[in-house]
C-alpha cells in the first residue's frame, strides 16, 4: 500500500481506531477470523493491519499474531492497544514482505488488497510466507452501489469539496470484480480458491455521533476542520440524509458488502 497524506496526518490513526474500528472493522475481523480453523500456537499474519484489530482478536484463540503495515501511526496505535497480548507489529510492505518463507499458518487481510499497487506481487508474497497447508483469507469491498457507507460520503463530499475529494473513498470500492479476485489467487498458485459475496449488517447505535466520527477520520478531515460550525453541521446533516432508510432517526443500520476470498497453499 502507499501511505497518503491524510493517513499520516495528525492523530488520524487514533481517530480511525476510535470511530471506525468498533462499527466497521471489528465485525469484519470476527467474520474473517471465524473462517480460519486456528489451533493454539498457530502463527497469523495480519496484513495491512491498520490498528491491529484482527491480530488482537485472533490472540483470543491462542494465536501468535504478527501485524504488518506501512503506516507508522497505525502501528503505534496497534502496539499500544495490544499491550499484554501475544501480538507484535512491524513495518511490512505487501510487495516485499520482511518474513522468511513458510513463516505463517494463516494470513488475513482486511480491506487492504484493493490498495496494493502491484496485486500479483503482493499475493505471490503471501503464498511465499505461508506454510504448506496454510490458509489465506482476504476481504475487499464490492462496488460503491452496494455500500451505503461509501455512497453517503461520496455524495456529500462531492457537493462540498468537488469530485476530486471523493477519490480516496471511491478507492475503497476500487477492486470489486469477484472474477478478477479469483484469478489473482489462481494465477499466484494458491489452491482451493473460493470467492464469496458477504454482506454484513453493521450498526452504529448513535448514528449522528458515528457520522461526526466519520468526518474526523476521513481523507478530507482537515478540510472539514477548516469549515465553520454551520458548514460542518450542514455537511453532517447531509451525510446522514444520504444514508436514507439506513438511518432511523437515532441509529444507523447499513449493509457492508465485500468479496471474501479463501485460499490455501498446497501441502
Amino acid at each position: 500500500m502507499v501511505n497518503t497524506e491524510w493517513q499520516l496526518s495528525g492523530n488520524m490513526a487514533e481517530r480511525y481506531e476510535e470511530h471506525l474500528v468498533p462499527v466497521i472493522f471489528t465485525p469484519w475481523a470476527n467474520d474473517l477470523i471465524a473462517r480460519v480453523d486456528f489451533a493454539p500456537g498457530d502463527r497469523l499474519l495480519d496484513l495491512a493491519c491498520g490498528t491491529g484489530i484482527v491480530a488482537r482478536l485472533a490472540t483470543r484463540s491462542g494465536v501468535m499474531a504478527t501485524g504488518g503495515d506501512i503506516n507508522p501511526g497505525m502501528l503505534a496505535v496497534a502496539k499500544e492497544r495490544s499491550a499484554g497480548l501475544n501480538a507484535t507489529f512491524q513495518l511490512a510492505d505487501a510487495l516485499d514482505l520482511p518474513f522468511e518463507d513458510e513463516s505463517f499458518d494463516a494470513i488475513i487481510c482486511q480491506q487492504g488488497l484493493q490498495f496494493f499497487p502491484d496485486k500479483p506481487t503482493a499475493v505471490s508474497e503471501c503464498l511465499r510466507v505461508l506454510k504448506p497447508g496454510g490458509r489465506a483469507v482476504f476481504c475487499t469491498a464490492r462496488g460503491l452501489e452496494e455500500n451505503p457507507l461509501m455512497q453517503a460520503q461520496v455524495a456529500a463530499f462531492s457537493r462540498y469539496f468537488g469530485e476530486e475529494a471523493t477519490q480516496a473513498i471511491r478507492a475503497v470500492c476500487g477492486f470489486p470484480d469477484a472474477e478478477k479476485v479469483q484469478a489473482l489467487f489462481d494465477d499466484a498458485g494458491f489452491g482451493q480458491v473460493a470467492v464469496e459475496t458477504v454482506v454484513l449488517d453493521l450498526e452504529a447505535e448513535d448514528g449522528s455521533a458515528f457520522v461526526n466520527g466519520l468526518m474526523m477520520a476521513t481523507p478530507v478531515a482537515e478540510r472539514i476542520a477548516a469549515m465553520n460550525q454551520a458548514e460542518r453541521t450542514a455537511l453532517h446533516d447531509d451525510m446522514l440524509k444520504e444514508f436514507g432508510a439506513c438511518y432511523d432517526g437515532t441509529a444507523l443500520h447499513f449493509p457492508h458488502s465485500a468479496n471474501v476470498v479463501s485460499a490455501s497453499r498446497a501441502l
